[in-house]
C-alpha cells in the first residue's frame, strides 16, 4: 500500500480538506480556534510522515501547509463518496457535496487548484459593501507586484522569493497580491516555481506561497518586456 494511501481519522481527514480551502499556509492554532479541528501532536506528525502536509513554523506557533501529495489525497477524497464511520449526518452530508464537486470537476476537466483559483476571486457584486472601503484596483494591484519585483531583482530574470517581494507590497491585502501574482503567472514571460530544495524552505517562504495548480509557488520570475 502506498503511503499516501494509509487510512487516516475523521479529525486528520478534515484537517487536509481545511488546508485545502484554505488554499495555503495554516497556522495550527487556526484549525483549532477558527475551524474546530483540533490536530493532536500523533496525527499531525502521522500526516507529515505521510507527506500528506509540511509543517513549519516554531514550536510556539507551528504553520501547516497541504503538500502535493496532500492535494492528490484531497481529490481523492472527493471521490470516495462514504463518509467514515461515525462521523453522522454532518460528515454524510460532507461527502455528498465532495462527490458532487468531484463529478463537476470531472465533467469540466478541472483540476482542485483551477477550483480554487477560481474561488479566490469572488465578482465584485457578491462582496460585501464596507463604507470607506473602494474594490481593490486590480491594475494597480499588478503594477505595484511588478514594481517591487525590480525593485528586489538585481537583474531581469532573476528569481524573487515571493517573501521578499511582499515586503514591499505589504500595505495590500494579502489576498489581492495572491490574485495579482495569479493574474500576472498568466502573462508571457512571467512564471512562479515552486522552491527546487523543499528541505531548504523557512516559514517565512512558505507562508508567502501562493497556489496555483495544486502546487504552493514560492518563487517568481519575469523576462525583459
Amino acid at each position: 500500500m502506498n503511503m499516501s494511501d494509509e487510512k487516516l481519522t475523521m479529525v486528520e481527514t478534515s484537517a487536509l480538506l481545511i488546508l485545502l480551502a484554505e488554499a495555503g499556509p495554516v497556522p495550527n492554532t487556526s484549525l483549532t480556534n477558527d475551524h474546530r479541528c483540533e490536530l493532536k501532536k500523533p496525527s499531525r506528525e502521522k500526516l507529515a510522515r505521510l507527506k500528506l502536509i509540511e509543517v513549519g513554523g516554531t514550536p510556539r506557533r507551528l504553520v501547516l501547509t497541504l503538500s502535493e501529495a496532500g492535494w492528490r489525497r484531497c481529490r481523492t477524497e472527493l471521490a470516495t463518496g462514504s463518509p467514515p464511520p461515525g462521523s453522522g449526518a454532518i460528515g454524510g452530508a460532507l461527502y455528498a457535496v465532495l462527490l458532487r464537486l468531484d463529478r463537476f470537476l470531472t465533467a469540466q476537466q478541472l483540476s482542485l487548484g483551477d477550483f480554487v483559483t477560481a474561488s479566490d476571486a469572488p465578482a465584485a457584486n457578491d462582496l460585501p459593501a464596507v463604507p470607506g472601503a473602494p474594490a481593490a484596483d486590480e491594475p494597480a494591484v499588478e503594477e505595484r507586484v511588478l514594481a517591487a519585483y525590480h525593485k528586489v531583482a538585481r537583474r531581469t530574470g532573476d528569481l524573487v522569493n515571493l517573501a521578499d517581494l511582499r515586503d514591499l507590497v505589504d500595505d495590500l491585502d494579502s489576498a489581492d497580491v495572491d490574485a495579482a501574482l495569479r493574474r500576472l503567472h498568466r502573462r508571457p514571460g512571467v512564471t512562479l516555481v515552486p522552491e527546487a530544495n523543499q528541505k531548504a524552505l523557512d516559514a517565512r517562504t512558505r507562508a508567502a506561497a501562493v497556489v496555483i495548480g495544486d502546487q504552493p509557488k514560492h518563487m517568481i520570475t519575469m523576462a525583459a518586456s
